[in-house]
C-alpha cells in the first residue's frame, strides 16, 4: 500500500530523504498567475509562487510544499548537499 508523507519543514524532509537512502529529487515550480475566485461572482487574478520537491522510495512519497520561497537558493543548498535535482515546471499555460 502507497503513503505519502508532507513535510512543512525542509530539515525534516531533507532528514527522512537522507535516511531512506534518496538522492534523487523532483523539483516543481509553479510561477505563473492564475484566476482564484474571491467572492460569489467574482474573479481575480493572483500570482502563484509554489514549490514541491518530491521523493519516492517504494512505496513512499515524501512531499515538500512552500510557497514564496526564494527557490534557486533552495535548489543551489540541495544540490551543494548532494542531492541529484530534476526541475519541471507545473505552469498551466
Amino acid at each position: 500500500m502507497q503513503r505519502e508523507i508532507c513535510y512543512d519543514r525542509l530539515e525534516h524532509f531533507k532528514e527522512d530523504v537522507r535516511r531512506a537512502g534518496i538522492t534523487k529529487l523532483a523539483f516543481a515550480e509553479t510561477r505563473e498567475k492564475r484566476p482564484m475566485q474571491v467572492g460569489p461572482d467574482l474573479l481575480q487574478v493572483v500570482d502563484i509562487a509554489r514549490l514541491e520537491i518530491l521523493a519516492y522510495r517504494s512505496p513512499t512519497i515524501y512531499k515538500y510544499k512552500t510557497a514564496d520561497a526564494d527557490f534557486d537558493a533552495i535548489h543551489d543548498g540541495l544540490v551543494a548537499e548532494g542531492f541529484e535535482i530534476t526541475r519541471r515546471s507545473r505552469n498551466i499555460t
